[in-house]
């Protein structure tokens, strides 16, 4: 039994046995015929610490736990990936179009940067008001949190 989200790439969640030395079956065991339990864990490598009864119900709240205290946290900084492709693909048509009509690709950039500027400021203060950190700001936006804190303290009351 594997949990998955497309948003969350590298990231397979499965109810993994543990066995009686108390010692989760490598991810390599397919079948794995004595087992005392099950633990959440991940293919990324994260495993929750708490053990669950070898039971259906069990199996199921390993799903839970690794929705709850792995996956949960990773798709609230990931972004959908339906719109990581359209941006791709708006990235890759705009480059085409600066080469062929350069002008045109100018007149189209300005108008996303007034609506970029204008959403990224709505998203931190957003971030914000949710409890995230200036940190977690930071890493998401892939800048040190002192720089994200410095961009953006004066525009977000917080």
């Amino acid at each position: 039994m594997t949990f998955m989200s497309p948003d969350i790439p590298g990231h397979e969640g499965f109810a993994a046995p543990v066995l009686p030395n108390g010692e989760p079956a490598s991810s390599s065991s397919a079948f794995v015929k004595e087992f005392v339990g099950y633990q959440a864990a991940c293919s990324c490598g994260w495993a929750d610490q708490r053990r669950f009864p070898p039971t259906r119900e069990g199996a199921k709240e390993t799903e839970y736990r690794w929705w709850s205290r792995h996956a949960a946290p990773l798709i609230a900084a990931a972004p959908p990936s339906e719109l990581v492709v359209k941006s791709n693909l708006l990235y890759e048509r705009i480059a085409r179009l600066a080469t062929e009509r350069p002008l045109a690709a100018l007149t189209l950039l300005s108008q996303v940067e007034g609506w970029q500027r204008v959403l990224l400021d709505q998203a931190v203060a957003g971030a914000r008001e949710s409890g995230a950190s200036w940190a977690q700001v930071g890493e998401a936006m892939g800048i040190s949190k002192q720089s994200a804190h410095e961009r953006f303290r004066t525009r977000v009351n917080m």
